[in-house]
């Protein structure tokens, strides 16, 4: 189960206590429940919950009155979530029953659920009667806490906050795909201390982070035993569209960011204050994180030096010195509205005649841009400036390396959205021997060699057209590599400049790959486009790590491959003599084993219509191009008919999300005509829900190579795809006037009836499974 039920936790209906609380969790969450709940959403008892209700919330006040039995009988009363705030794992029977009655458990150690907006309070956190549009997600209680507590001071609220615990159901990842489809959430702070299914986790990050910010916090390492955060999640957050805080602070500043401020396409920062060492150190910060100093143009200059005689003008910032306060009001307003400037960061000292508090209460009153960022130094006199700052909405922070932090996520989000979604060039198109090399590992595990070296495993690695050497030249750039699996998100690959020094990779990355992440990951590990390395062939190495992602998709039964691979000009290839594959007798599962669905290659197949045949196959991300084409082409009325309305011009955004999909969830085909091969003429798409318990569907095809059954022969191979994948029901909608698409759908087994919402619109709906 993923999303199923968990509308209860945020929205119930009704709320019961299961048995007297116990323990010190327990107790603070019905506390707080009782002193919050709103009148008739707590029940006294099952007695007093109607026949009929449903999304009762259930609290298991104590692990003895809450087995099997009593969850068969919440679930007849319309119990469809419980929390279990106590440290030890539910039994199992318990858990079986909640499996069998759909009841989703939140626990343990869950502190429970806050929901400001809708005045719950199930949680053993500190209060909070501000409701916002941030989700806080974590694991750990004191985390939660912390937050919210830090929040409170600050005047931000949540849409919610949820506290997983232990997990024994409902984990991060489902609450991922709540926050994706809460229309009161417009952005997510999470805390990750253990990652239960990659698979399941990547879906739902990529899915919540395609469309709202997300930034992350890991607070446990899992194989990881160097300095800092572990690298291998790094890279799965980054993969999946996340953004990474590196501390708690530093997710404090994040959710400052993701609350108050707009989002923001680029970071050109101003920082105005009233001196210049201070002006220095915050546009110091600015260019440490990677941020661009702004240059306001000569005319918003000329005005605020009007109105500031003594203005100083420095390099990304602004000495204003200390004016009147109104003055200054106008100053911050004119550099807000200065279209070269994105960000005004205002960095006071407490010196002249007028007070932060002075300041402060003017900036609040002003009500200007929520682009100004506030910073009040010093402690006795920017308390409550900050606190006023903080009630008016303002962004405000103790320091300018903070502010400028929390620029960086803001923005950050933004750039790895657009790099994510780039069009990548075509990888490598020779053909491998995935077959024969499969028989071969196979044949050594059954020999009992499990470790092989040399010039083995180079004959292995030249079937997917990486060859070996023995010795190339010393001036040739070299690169360690390894493939091997992480304790949470499987198998991944490592990258390392070879190096005296060497001690672990630097840049990680998750298969499949393409050419655009595997430079992405080179660039992580040091080799940049303008490296002093004149060897890189980055077009070439770019294409081994492809293959050598390849190789771990194709083949489960490798357990980890270490090598080196030596460049120089144009020529790539591995040393032979410093390779290493260790084969596992015991191959994990495909979803336990890799992180991210593979292209689902097997479906692509051949399609006769009328004498005219047609590659039709699983859409890749490097089919953009083709597509855009296909969606340029085609009339306006055939463009109506499937997506409601009138498209002059498809946006590179909604091409990147139509074939770059999540193969899990989603499942776009391509029909290509075998004498242009370079033309998309057809596409159908199904997508399901988190659950995989419905999908919805959509198909066009070209109007030139309509009637010839191509149409209905797509459609036919989403429902199978849904029927091996045990999707329930597969569902469309199209407008009453697409009689040939509702022809189809009658044809193929559909009900055809009114769209509830909408008159001009039918829906069709069909039971595949």
């Amino acid at each position: 189960m993923t999303i199923r039920n968990l509308e209860a936790y945020l929205r119930p209906h009704r709320v019961v206590v299961v048995g007297e609380p116990v323990g010190a969790t327990a107790q603070s969450l019905v506390a707080n429940l009782r002193r919050s709940a709103p009148p008739g959403l707590l029940a006294e008892s099952l007695n007093d919950i109607a026949a009929g209700e449903t999304d009762v919330l259930g609290i298991a006040g104590s692990p003895a009155a809450v087995d099997a039995a009593m969850l068969a009988e919440l679930a007849a009363h319309g119990c469809r979530a419980l929390v279990w705030p106590h440290p030890d794992r539910p039994d199992p029977a318990l858990l079986q029953a909640a499996r069998t009655h759909t009841t989703r458990l939140l626990g343990p150690r869950s502190a429970g659920i806050l929901n400001p907006r809708g005045q719950l309070a199930a949680c053993a956190l500190p209060a909070t009667e501000l409701p916002g549009s941030l989700a806080l997600i974590v694991q750990s209680q004191s985390v939660a806490a912390a937050a919210v507590d830090w929040a409170n001071g600050r005047r931000i609220g949540f849409s919610w906050v949820a506290v997983t615990g232990g997990e024994s159901d409902v984990d991060i990842a489902d609450l991922l795909d709540l926050a994706a489809v809460d229309p009161a959430t417009r952005a997510v702070a999470l805390e990750v201390g253990r990652i239960r299914g990659a698979r399941k986790f990547m879906s739902a990050a990529r899915a919540c982070a395609r469309g709202k910010p997300v930034v992350a916090l890991q607070t446990r390492v899992a194989d990881w035993f160097g300095k800092g955060p572990d690298p291998v999640r790094s890279a799965a957050f980054a993969r999946a569209g996340l953004v990474e805080c590196l501390s708690l602070p530093a997710l404090f500043d994040a959710i400052a960011a993701l609350q108050r401020l707009p989002a923001l396409r680029r970071a050109r920062v101003l920082v105005v204050s009233n001196g210049a060492g201070i002006c220095a150190l915050g546009v110091d910060a600015v260019l440490r994180q990677g941020l661009d100093a702004a240059e306001p143009d000569v005319q918003t200059w000329e005005r605020v030096r009007a109105m500031i005689p003594q203005l100083r003008q420095l390099g990304g910032g602004a000495d204003i010195g200390e004016p009147a306060v109104e003055v200054t009001v106008g100053a911050l307003r004119e550099f807000l509205g200065d279209k070269a400037v994105d960000v005004v960061l205002f960095v006071r000292s407490p010196l002249g005649d007028n007070s932060h508090e002075a300041v402060a209460t003017a900036l609040a009153q002003a009500r200007l841009d929520d682009r100004l960022l506030t910073v009040w130094l010093g402690l006795e006199t920017a308390l409550p400036a900050r606190r006023l700052s903080a009630e008016a909405g303002l962004a405000t922070f103790t320091s300018p390396d903070a502010a400028v932090r929390a620029i960086g996520y803001r923005w950050n989000y933004a750039r790895n959205r657009e790099l994510l979604t780039q069009t990548p060039p075509h990888g490598p198109a020779e053909p491998v021997e995935t077959a024969g090399t499969a028989r071969r590992l196979a044949q050594s595990v059954t020999d009992g060699r499990l470790e092989l070296r040399g010039a083995e495993v180079a004959r292995l690695l030249a079937a997917y057209g990486l060859h070996s050497e023995t010795a190339p030249a010393h001036d040739w750039l070299k690169l360690r590599l390894r493939l091997r699996r992480h304790a949470e998100l499987g198998m991944h690959i490592g990258v390392a400049l070879c190096s005296p020094g060497f001690a672990a990779p630097g840049g990680y990355g998750f298969m499949p790959l393409d050419p655009l992440l595997a430079r992405r990951i080179l660039s992580d590990a040091g080799l940049r486009e303008d490296s002093a390395e004149t060897g890189a062939d980055l077009e070439g190495l770019s294409e081994a790590l492809i293959r050598l992602g390849q190789f771990a998709l194709d083949q489960p039964l490798l357990a980890e491959l270490e090598l080196c691979l030596s460049a120089y000009h144009g020529k790539v290839c591995c040393l032979a003599g410093d390779t290493r594959m260790l084969l596992t007798a015991e191959p994990a599962a495909e979803r336990d084993r890799l992180a991210l669905a593979p292209y689902p290659a097997a479906l692509a197949h051949v399609f006769d219509g009328d004498g005219h045949r047609y590659l039709v196959r699983p859409v890749r991300p490097d089919d953009e191009p083709a597509v855009v084409s296909l969606l340029q082409g085609l009339d306006p009325e055939t463009v109506r008919l499937r997506f409601f309305a009138y498209i002059r011009h498809f946006s590179h955004d909604l091409a990147a999300r139509m074939t770059q999909t999540d193969y899990d969830r989603e499942l776009s085909l391509v029909a290509i005509p075998e004498d242009a091969p370079d033309r998309i003429i057809g596409m159908s798409t199904l997508a399901s829900d988190p659950d995989g318990a419905r999908a919805e569907f959509g198909v066009l095809v070209d109007k030139r190579h309509c009637g010839i059954g191509l149409g209905r022969h797509l459609l036919e191979q989403l429902l199978e795809h849904a029927r091996r994948r045990g999707i329930g029901t597969v569902f469309g909608e199209v407008l009453s006037e697409n009689t040939p698409m509702l022809g189809l759908a009658r044809s193929l087994g559909f009900s055809v009836h009114l769209a509830p919402d909408d008159p001009g619109c039918m829906h069709v709906e069909i039971a595949v499974s």
